[in-house]
C-alpha cells in the first residue's frame, strides 16, 4: 500500500521591496526640501534670540511644559503605531493594518486638539515680541503638517476599505510612515527649543 505524503503548510513571507518605491523615493526627496525649511526655521529662531536683548522667552511668558512634554510624547508613540501599521500591511493584513493607522490618527489628532486648546490659553500673540512671533510660526507650521499626515491617513484608510490584500497599497503606506516619522522628529526639536531651552 503506498504511503501517502501530506505537504506541509506555506508560510506566508511578509511583502518586501528590493529597493525603494518611486512614491518612497520621491517622498524621501520632498522631505529633504522640508528638512531644509525647518532648518531655515531653526536658524532664525537661534539668530533673533542670540541678538535680542531681553530675557528669552521674555518675562510674563509661561508655557506649560508638563502638558505639552505628555502630548509630545503621544505624538513620538504614534510613530511606533504607524510603523506596526506598515508590519502588518507587510504581512498582507489590511484590516489590522486599518486599525493601526485608525491608533496613529487617534494619538495625532489628540496631539493637534491639544496645540488648540494651548493657543486658546495663552497670554501672548504673535505680535506681542519676538518670542511669540517664533512660537507661533514654528508651532504653527508643524501643526498644519501634521494635520496634512492625518488627512493622509484618512485618504489611505478609505483606500483600504474593502480590499482583501493589502499589498498593492504598500508603496503609499510606507511613504506616508516616512512622512510621519519626520514630523515627529522634527516636534522633538521643536519642543526642546521653544519649551525646555531658556
Amino acid at each position: 500500500m503506498a504511503e501517502t505524503t501530506v505537504a506541509a503548510p506555506t508560510r506566508r513571507e511578509p511583502i518586501r521591496f528590493s529597493k525603494p518605491s518611486i512614491l518612497g523615493l520621491g517622498t524621501i526627496v520632498w522631505l529633504g526640501s522640508e528638512l531644509m525649511f525647518f532648518s531655515g526655521l531653526f536658524a532664525a529662531y537661534f539668530t533673533i534670540r542670540a541678538h535680542d536683548g531681553s530675557p528669552w522667552p521674555p518675562a510674563g511668558t509661561h508655557l506649560d511644559t508638563v502638558q505639552a512634554g505628555i502630548f509630545t510624547a503621544i505624538l513620538v508613540m504614534s510613530s511606533v503605531t504607524m510603523q506596526k501599521a506598515v508590519f502588518e500591511a507587510e504581512h498582507d493584513r489590511p484590516r489590522s493594518a486599518m486599525w493601526w493607522i485608525v491608533l496613529t490618527f487617534i494619538m495625532g489628532g489628540s496631539f493637534i486638539a491639544n496645540q488648540a486648546v494651548e493657543w486658546s490659553t495663552l497670554k501672548f500673540g504673535p505680535q506681542t515680541n519676538a518670542y511669540g512671533s517664533l512660537f507661533y510660526v514654528m508651532s504653527g507650521v508643524h501643526g498644519l503638517h501634521v494635520i496634512l499626515g492625518l488627512v493622509a491617513m484618512l485618504f489611505l484608510l478609505f483606500r483600504l476599505k474593502g480590499i482583501k490584500g493589502g499589498s498593492r497599497h504598500l508603496p503609499g503606506l510606507q511613504a506616508l510612515s516616512y512622512y510621519w516619522h519626520f514630523v515627529d522628529i522634527v516636534w522633538v526639536a521643536l519642543y526642546a527649543c521653544l519649551f525646555l531651552v531658556h
